[in-house]
């Protein structure tokens, strides 16, 4: 009797330790994976919180060079594909001119520009390896803008 104790408690000891070694390699393996998802994951945002600044340069170099409006744009930065778009809830913009304007609106307080800021990393690769960010921000400008 006490053999087929000692046989039973060795079995039970050897499927503690085979599962706890299982479980030990899937979470070691997991790991990694999930480090490099959090620092993708904090460059998008990184690169979504940037982009904000950057909306508002290219509205501010469009306006220089005597364009009335954006509608998007699309650039690369490394691994990432960054695209700011533009909309005017009071406002058309084709081929970087108004081509209608709402005449009830007071342009000089409901003027208002919305961006929409897209991330998107790792492309290439399948879609469980994409991380994509999306911003979107309300810009305010002057009546003379």
């Amino acid at each position: 009797m006490k053999r087929a104790f000692l046989l039973l408690a060795c079995i039970m000891l050897l499927l503690f330790v085979s599962f706890f070694s299982i479980f030990s390699i899937n979470k070691s393996a997991y790991i990694p994976k999930y480090m490099k998802n959090i620092f993708l994951y904090t460059q998008a945002q990184i690169l979504a919180r940037d982009s904000r600044e950057l909306a508002k340069y290219f509205l501010y170099e469009a306006k220089n060079k005597g364009k009335q409006c954006l509608d998007e744009i699309k650039f690369a930065y490394d691994n990432a594909q960054v695209l700011i778009q533009y909309f005017y809830p009071l406002r058309e913009c084709e081929n970087f001119t108004f081509t209608y304007t709402n005449k009830d609106a007071n342009l000089s307080k409901d003027n208002i520009i919305i961006a929409n800021i897209s991330v998107l990393l790792n492309e290439a690769k399948g879609v469980n390896e994409e991380i994509f960010v999306n911003e979107k921000i309300f810009l305010y400008p002057d009546e003379n803008f």
